[in-house]
């Protein structure tokens, strides 16, 4: 089986490079474009016509400069007292509704009680200021910014400088609206956030956005909350030019029982353009019914992209060595008296070296540091130099590397050298940061909606195996219980570190390198198109056997003639329902085929056709199964039919594949059956045993020796 990462050893220099590329360019191929299904049992739930990709309806920017506010601010309470400014802040001390107008080059400030609910509402308002957040929130229990209906606002953090340059970044009002309570956005007006210094919209608590037409742009994050975002309802365009555009940080659990770190969209439409991650969730990320949901990263966001001054830093760590209770740190640091800066490595993706694992952990290393320490310390321990468990000691960085790979920590000491990390996982074009469409560090759930990403890296990705605050580890999962999912993306289309689950609605992965990743990927319904210029469903490695099992639905998978598979599995592959038209690897089985398998097909019920190399077919037990080496099937409508004529079930290639197998509840032992293309006959036969045909050289489950 091929492997997303491995890692080639060189000399000393131990260099780390991923798996080689297929050799087909990114988005040179175009997916089947039909495919149907005529079925004499009701055995699928989905009778989709295949992969028919239509372009992401934007929003229309609302940004209009003849709209501004000019005339003088004010804010005045409900009952008509107005603030009275000192300078240019006008402070909130007390909770009520507060109407703000005109504009202002200052700074609106609540400074209210814990129990205080201030609401402030801005019509046709401007506020911008240079030396702080415009709307800072110090102290209150719940404060809520509204857009009053028909009204046009803006809000501008005209700060220079580098926010993470202070030491205590998370008390930097680092946005340009600013909150240490819960933050509600909404509104039936327009609300303009542009930031020129770090976040848009921050919570250190909760954001919850409803109604309002809102824009946000800035370098850092567009919207964040660190407890959780929410979006309910509004048109909204999230723009974030250097970093992840919503995001959240704490997985930990509240004093009320509360788990923090879900971003969750159950309405409304929302674009997301961004740099690096378009939604990146410390815990869950759900979006439901109801909600239109558009995400453009790197490149495919259409923005001037800077990645900022630090680079990707990546920590290779053997599983052997790996623990979930040890946080792993780098401290940066040059040859004077300077302090240095302490950087966390986060759990990022496994990387292999043939069947050798290791956890791939990520960080940002700051511009301007010559040298590096590596520790490791208990999980919670703030790091200050001395209290490490495990140290490589002090040493020149290596900024021709991206990777430090750890050899082996014993008696405190961390042994290790320096590897390079490139991009692509088989793509050139992949981002050497993280550019995923949607990132969570627990599970993705899909439950409804529409949602689109086009990304130059993983479209949806679900972490595992990395330690959540909660105290759990990361389930690593992706689930699609209904709504319209399209996916373009560089790297992977979906990839789960845990199970990768799709109950209903509509996935299209139009173009990945592998196009559904998971150690389980389980389709119980729905339909299911993908295109892959690698593998099109790959179960690879994780902590259970590998295994691919469909028991429902409808799923077309096709992967160029090539070192490709269209289905692979490092484990299992089980079919006992639905519909199944897979096509693609080489044209015979000795380099890859249309189904690849360590372990073992078992085919209960429903119905595959697979059309391309063969590498194995279903072991005994099976359905009745039907295999033809060297046969060609080019471009054009084919249908199964018995000696009564009878249509058991149709599909129409594109393309050209040679050799097939056929495995069905709906072929009866002792049956004849003819395959005619576009009415004229390409094959036939009579199903004297349970299995009727010939693998050719290559198939019924010899591999040769030496592949991966």
């Amino acid at each position: 089986m091929k492997r997303k990462l491995i890692i080639i050893m060189v000399s000393a220099l131990l260099a780390l490079c991923l798996a080689a590329f297929s050799g087909c360019a990114l988005f040179e191929n175009t997916p089947e474009t039909q495919a149907t299904i005529i079925t004499s049992s009701d055995n699928t739930d989905g009778t989709s016509a295949g992969s028919s990709e239509t372009e992401a309806e934007k929003l229309p920017d609302p940004i209009d400069d003849t709209k501004t506010a000019t005339g003088d601010f004010s804010i005045t309470a409900k009952d008509g007292t107005a603030i009275t400014p000192d300078g240019t802040v006008y402070k909130i001390t007390a909770a009520g509704e507060y109407t703000a107008t005109g504009k202002l080059d200052g700074q609106i400030l609540v400074d209210a009680d814990d129990d205080a609910d201030i609401v402030i509402i801005l019509s046709s308002a401007s506020v911008s200021c240079a030396d702080d957040a415009p709307i800072l929130v110090k102290n209150a229990d719940e404060v809520t910014v509204r857009a009053a209906e028909g009204t046009y606002n803006t809000v501008t953090d005209q700060r220079a400088g580098d926010p993470s340059a202070t030491e205590e970044s998370e008390e930097n009002c680092d946005a340009a609206i600013y909150s240490t309570c819960d933050l509600k956005i909404n509104g039936l007006g327009t609300l303009i956030v542009c930031s020129e210094y770090d976040n848009g919209v921050k919570s250190k608590d909760d954001v919850k956005i409803k109604e309002v037409t809102l824009k946000v742009t800035a370098p850092g994050n567009a919207v964040k909350g660190n407890d959780s975002v929410t979006i309910e309802s509004g048109s909204l365009i999230l723009v974030s030019t250097e970093g992840d555009c919503i995001k959240t940080s704490n997985s930990d659990v509240s004093t009320k029982g509360n788990q923090r770190g879900t971003i969750t969209i159950s309405g409304g439409h929302v674009d997301v353009y961004s740099a690096q991650d378009g939604i990146s969730a410390a815990y869950n990320v759900e979006i439901s019914e109801g909600s239109t949901v558009n995400i453009f990263t790197a490149s495919y966001a259409d923005i001037e992209v800077s990645t900022g001054a630090a680079s990707d830093l990546y920590l290779i760590v053997p599983r052997s060595t790996y623990s979930n209770t040890t946080d792993y740190y780098a401290y940066f640091y040059n040859d004077d008296d300077t302090a240095g800066v302490w950087e966390k490595f986060e759990y990022d993706s496994m990387v292999y070296s043939g069947r050798t694992s290791y956890y791939g952990l990520l960080t940002r290393a700051p511009d301007g540091y010559q040298n590096v320490i590596f520790n490791t310390l208990s999980a919670g321990v703030t790091p200050d130099g001395e209290n490490y468990t495990a140290s490589s000691g002090g040493g020149t960085r290596n900024t021709a590397m991206n990777g430090y790979l750890i050899t082996g920590i014993s008696s405190g000491v961390i042994s290790g050298d320096w590897v390079q990390l490139t991009s692509g996982s088989g793509s050139t074009n992949k981002t050497s940061f993280s550019s995923k469409g949607v990132k969570a560090a627990n599970e993705i759930i899909i439950d409804g909606g529409d949602v689109a990403i086009y990304c130059m890296d993983d479209g949806l990705h679900a972490n595992a195996d990395g330690k959540l605050e909660n105290g759990s580890t990361a389930a690593g999962n992706i689930t699609v219980n209904g709504g319209s999912v399209t996916i373009r993306s560089a790297d992977d289309g979906m990839h789960a570190e845990g199970k990768l689950t799709i109950n209903g609605g509509t996935v299209n992965v139009a173009e990945a390198h592998e196009g559904l990743e998971g150690n389980v990927i389980e389709i119980n319904g729905g339909s299911v198109t993908v295109y892959g210029n690698d593998d099109g469903l790959n179960a690879c490695k994780g902590t259970v056997t590998p295994l691919i099992n469909i028991t429902g639905g409808y799923v077309d998978v096709t992967t160029p003639s090539g070192d490709t598979d269209a289905i692979d599995a490092n484990g299992n592959f089980t079919v006992s329902g639905g519909f199944i038209l897979v096509k693609g690897g080489a044209s015979s089985g000795n380099v890859a085929g249309s189904v690849d398998v360590d372990g073992s097909i078992t085919v209960t019920g429903g119905t595959i056709v697979a059309l391309g190399g063969i590498c194995e077919t279903p072991k005994t037990g099976s359905v009745c199964t039907y295999i033809s080496s060297g046969t060609s099937f080019s471009a054009g409508s084919y249908v199964l039919k018995d000696s009564s004529g009878n249509e058991i079930f149709a599909f129409t290639l594109s393309s050209s594949y040679s050799s097939c197998w056929i495995a069905s509840d709906a072929i009866a032992l002792n049956g004849s059956y003819t395959v005619a293309r576009d009415g004229t006959s390409a094959l036939s036969w009579t199903q004297s045993s349970s299995t009727v045909g010939s693998a050719g050289s290559w198939g019924g489950g010899f591999r040769p020796g030496g592949r991966t």
